[in-house]
């Protein structure tokens, strides 16, 4: 890297901190965006801090706020459905069961190393 004079030193510091009060002159108005935000959600601090904010206040806007014309909200992506229980699929004889969903549990992953064939284990 060359070697700046003082002078292009001074000069580079000052840019740098005309764009650092540019910058912290648009937190400003962020920072009121935010807050109107907030007391419209119902959010306090306190939710985000501890992190223990009700689902339905949890980063999702009340149905009301939703965008006008889609019926998913405002990202166009499928709005998320309750999921009933999936069906038992492999069971073993000490009672371990797995839905054939996920990661192989251990018990079935050892019994295959045991020689034993995954079909063995399929509930009828």
């Amino acid at each position: 890297m060359p070697k700046l004079s003082a002078d292009a030193i001074k000069a580079r510091i000052d840019q740098l901190q005309k764009q650092l009060a540019a910058a912290q002159s648009n937190k400003v108005p962020a920072i009121k965006t935010v807050k109107a935000l907030m007391k419209k959600l119902g959010v306090t601090v306190a939710d985000l801090a501890d992190g223990s904010a009700p689902a339905a206040r949890r980063g999702r806007p009340p149905k009301a706020a939703k965008a006008k014309g889609t019926a998913s909200g405002s990202n166009g992506s499928k709005p998320r459905t309750a999921r009933g229980k999936v069906a038992i699929k492999y069971r073993d004889d000490k009672g371990n069961t797995w839905t054939g969903r996920g990661r192989t549990p251990r018990w079935l992953v050892d019994a295959e190393k045991g020689g034993t064939k995954r079909d063995s284990f399929l509930v009828k």
